[in-house]
């Protein structure tokens, strides 16, 4: 009996390590899980904001600190920086997410080019874009 008693014990053990392993397993998957939306979530946002940033300054025709006056930032005559806090809005205060907006050379006449960039406090890019607007004859 004792000897029957010590083997059901010793399976019992078998079964809750199993399980222990099993719960890990799971919560580790849950742990990415989460991470990896929230990644993507960023990343869905960062476009969303570059898209917008993109439309303006096309709306504008190129001029860089009338649209960082209709969208927020700083153009300081070569990059337009915008800084955004946890929640996508524009802060002057300390940046988790940077859009940041360079004019580039265009080899066309009347044809404007920048790039965009969103980048996240690691300084990994979540979006990029580039945009062309077409320019006023002078």
């Amino acid at each position: 009996m004792k000897r029957n008693a010590s083997l059901i014990l010793v399976e019992l053990l078998i079964m809750l390590t199993v399980f222990a392993l099993a719960a890990a397993l799971c919560l580790r998957v849950f742990v990415w899980s989460d991470n990896h939306s929230k990644q993507s979530a960023a990343e869905d946002l960062a476009l969303l904001q570059t898209q917008n940033a993109a439309e303006t300054l096309k709306h504008y025709r190129g001029d860089f600190s009338q649209a960082a006056r209709e969208c927020g930032g700083r153009w300081d005559g070569e990059s337009w920086d915008i800084a955004y806090d946890d929640n996508w809005n524009v802060t002057a205060g300390k940046a988790v997410y940077l859009l940041q907006v360079i004019p580039v050379s265009c080899e066309t006449d009347y044809l404007g080019q920048a790039r965009l960039t969103v980048v996240d406090q690691a300084g990994s890019v979540l979006a990029e874009l580039s945009v062309c607007w077409q320019e006023v004859e002078p």
